[in-house]
Parts: structure tokens; C-alpha cells; sequence
């Protein structure tokens, strides 16, 4: 368990986010015994049956919390959104959540938790921040968390389907610049081979 210095009432971090702290326990035990660097994607509905949405989205709330927390720690302001968000919004119009995997983290730290470092870029003039990148692990696979100021034209997060992929990383830079890679050969085989049928 990752611990942050106390940015949240009690209230908040135990009642409130209980669901959310749910929702994580479930999930990361399933990450945590079963291979998924190489499938598709996170099948939500074998994890939390056919009524995944609440507690998927109640999962995202849970690393939007972790987010907020490394926010506070770093004396980041927390965005609006991200706040709104954890009160009960189902988006956030300036912020993309995506499950991902990261090989150089899949080499380091094959289980257990691990967290990116925080990457945060200000605009021209060095007077307010204009983005971060976030990232959260269990074992290779992680919850990417991106925040621009100008907000996302068009996005769709991973809390909002049923199986959402899994989008590779060779490293922590192409994860901080969001260059994604292809799957390699034998997870493209994976995926192929998982594809739905007519």
C-alpha cells in the first residue's frame, strides 16, 4: 500500500471513498494473480460481473484519489475536474484516465506497486502549469492519468467500457510524451486471436 502524507478528512478518506477503496481491492487482486501484460485488455466484467460500471467507475474514483494525494504532496493544484469527479461527475472534460503497461517498469518491478514519477510542464512564461502525467502501477500494468489545461477535444476513458485495451509504453519517457508502441508479436497473436467473431 502507498501512503501520502494526510491531504484528505477522515470523512472523505474512509466513508466517502469507501466504495472506491473497494472497487481497487477487487481489481488489484485480479491484476495482481493473472497475466494481462500481453492480452488486449481488462476484461471488467470478470472482474466485477455483469454490473461493472459502478464499481469500474468507483475504481477510477480510486486513483483519481491517489492522483489528487501526489497533487497535494507535490503542491500541485488539484484541478476542479478532478475534484468534481471524486464528488460524483461521470468525466472529466480536461483529463484522460488509460490503462497502460510500460516495459521498462514491467522489467524493474514485475510485482507489487510502483508509481511513475510526476511529470508536470508549465507554459512558456514558467507562471502556471499547463500539464501533468501520472501514473500508477500494480506489478507491469498501470493507470495513466493526464491532465492538460486546454482540456481533451476528444477522449474516451477507460472506465467507460466494459473491455478497455491496454496501451503499451517503451519507457517512462514515451509514457511522460504519450507515444504509444505497438503490441509485440506474441500480444498482437493474443489480441487476433481474442477478437470477437461474426
Amino acid at each position: 500500500m502507498i501512503k501520502f502524507p494526510k491531504s484528505l478528512c477522515e470523512s472523505c478518506n474512509t466513508k466517502r471513498s469507501k466504495p472506491f477503496d473497494n472497487a481497487y481491492d477487487v481489481y488489484s487482486q485480479h491484476v495482481s494473480r493473472t497475466w494481462l501484460r500481453i492480452m488486449p485488455g481488462v476484461d471488467f466484467r470478470q472482474i466485477f460481473g455483469t454490473d461493472w460500471e459502478t464499481p469500474t467507475i468507483n475504481l477510477a474514483r480510486y486513483y483519481g484519489k491517489h492522483f489528487g494525494c501526489r497533487m497535494v504532496r507535490a503542491g500541485l493544484p488539484v484541478p476542479d475536474t478532478l475534484r468534481e469527479f471524486l464528488d460524483g461527475a461521470t468525466d472529466m472534460s480536461d483529463a484522460h484516465m488509460a490503462l497502460i503497461t510500460t516495459d521498462t517498469v514491467h522489467k524493474l518491478y514485475k510485482g507489487g506497486l510502483s508509481i511513475s514519477p510526476d511529470f508536470v510542464e508549465a507554459d512558456k512564461n514558467i507562471s502556471r502549469f499547463v500539464r501533468y502525467v501520472l501514473v500508477a502501477y500494480i506489478g507491469s500494468i498501470g493507470v495513466r492519468y493526464e491532465w492538460l489545461e486546454e482540456g481533451f477535444p476528444e477522449q474516451s476513458q477507460f472506465f467507460e467500457y466494459p473491455h478497455p485495451v491496454i496501451n503499451c509504453f517503451k519507457d517512462e519517457i514515451a509514457v511522460c510524451e504519450g507515444r504509444t508502441r505497438r503490441p509485440g508479436w506474441f500480444a498482437s497473436l493474443v489480441q487476433w486471436a481474442n477478437q470477437p467473431r461474426e
